[in-house]
């Protein structure tokens, strides 16, 4: 008994696997409004009523793809020794950092921040809503944690530090975004690259207390900070 149970977990684990990396490679060639649950069926392998053995509706599936997306993106935050640098060194690592994930994970990073709307979101199982939520918060934690740090060490002056984050991240995204899509027949992606760090820089200096400068920090590559080539590197939590 003990042993057909097993097998049975194994099988069902397997299956959940083979729709999610179906779902994964129909997404990223189609979008969520390209795919349908019957194309996911076929490209795992199995037949569509199978899916709803796993996952209620196309929207879980499109999520739990997103979230795995979002825990990737908080793995290579984790690694910058945020501790061991200065604030506007942290800032110039996160902005290198999510610049290069838009770029080696453009997929993902299109799905979680332009098509995973709140109404996608809404249609998932508690559990699933829970985890996307989860990683979501704590992506956005590294920002807040970093603007607790600059409010302290007074570099910045009081501000609610999540408004503030939701503020730098959503600049970022938006612009990146941009460098996506079709705005490219004006800026190229590697000037609107550029774009994000000098906008992003332009509202730190906006948050800092009257009469304080903006020091940025040591370019080590030897290049402009406006550049859009950002400083390389990596290790842990704010």
């Amino acid at each position: 008994m003990a042993g057909g149970a097993v097998g049975r977990q194994s099988r069902d684990k397997n299956r959940r696997e083979a729709f999610l990396e179906a779902a994964r490679r129909l997404f990223f060639d189609s979008g969520y409004r390209g795919t349908s649950m019957q194309q996911i069926a076929a490209e795992a392998g199995y037949s569509k009523r199978a899916v709803y053995l796993d996952y209620q509706n196309k929207d879980e599936l499109f999520i739990s793809v997103c979230a795995e997306g979002l825990a990737l993106l908080l793995a290579k935050l984790r690694e910058v020794p945020w501790q061991e640098i200065t604030v506007e060194s942290c800032m110039a690592r996160f902005l290198e950092v999510y610049i290069d994930f838009s770029r080696e994970h453009p997929e993902e990073f299109r799905m979680i921040f332009s098509e995973a709307t709140p109404a996608i979101i809404a249609n998932c199982s508690p559990p699933i809503r829970s985890r996307v939520a989860e990683l979501e918060r704590q992506c956005l934690e590294v920002v807040v944690r970093l603007i607790e740090r600059a409010v302290r060490e007074g570099i910045l002056q009081e501000i609610d530090p999540w408004e503030a984050a939701g503020i730098i991240v959503g600049s970022a995204t938006g612009i990146i975004l941009l460098s996506m899509g079709g705005s490219q027949t004006v800026f190229s992606r590697k000037t609107l690259e550029s774009l994000v760090t000098r906008a992003i820089w332009t509202l730190w200096r906006g948050l800092k207390p009257e009469g304080s400068g903006l020091a940025r920090p040591a370019n080590r590559r030897g290049h402009d900070r406006n550049a859009s080539h950002l400083p390389r590197s990596a290790r842990a939590h704010p």
